[in-house]
């Protein structure tokens, strides 16, 4: 089974799509009007499935393109936030998700710090639980190190200069924490 969300590919929000290896019988999560084979009630909206069909063929045509903007951004933030600990290995990992920490940073508070710029601490599914990701638990990290942790994604759409304005504030905010 492999569940991919339209969004996680430029697509639109509140669409997806289920590929179900032969055999694999789903139990519906929501009784009722029986459409699609009995799994969901209620219709799919045209534009949501002709967006996610679109991503998903923009995303075929552009995998080579996209890869070597992701991999030259991933360098380039590497760089960029060179005196932070990456979180988790370096080959094993999509390059657009760069999830790093310093020690002595309160997360939280440098999200505050640099509000006008687009990161996180954590995965959204536990957004807002003010817990640090059980992920970097399990990768050993200890309370302090998970709650200085920050995640930054960036894709097609992100420009260098958006990375470099937005490493600059971050770093900015980071050092003015640690400053006596």
């Amino acid at each position: 089974m492999v569940a991919i969300s339209a969004h996680k590919i430029h697509g639109p929000k509140g669409i997806g799509a289920l590929w179900l290896r032969d055999g694999v019988i789903l139990e519906p999560l929501i009784h009722g009007g029986g459409q699609e084979g009995g799994l969901r009630s209620g219709t799919l909206s045209p534009a949501l499935c002709a967006g996610l069909g679109i991503a998903a063929r923009l995303m075929r045509d552009r995998a080579e393109a996209d890869r070597r903007h992701v991999e030259s951004l991933w360098d380039r933030a590497r760089a960029l936030f060179a005196d932070w600990t990456l979180n988790g290995g370096d080959a094993a990992r999509y390059h657009g998700n760069l999830n790093i920490r310093r020690d002595g940073i309160d997360g939280a508070r440098l999200l505050s710090d640099c509000r006008n710029i687009a990161f996180s601490l954590g995965s959204a599914c536990a957004s807002g639980s003010g817990r640090p990701s059980h992920v970097l638990h399990a990768l050993g990290l200890s309370q302090a190190q998970a709650r200085g942790s920050v995640r930054i994604g960036f894709g097609r759409y992100t420009t260098p200069e958006e990375l470099e304005d937005a490493a600059r504030a971050i770093n900015e905010a980071a050092a003015a924490q640690r400053a006596p």
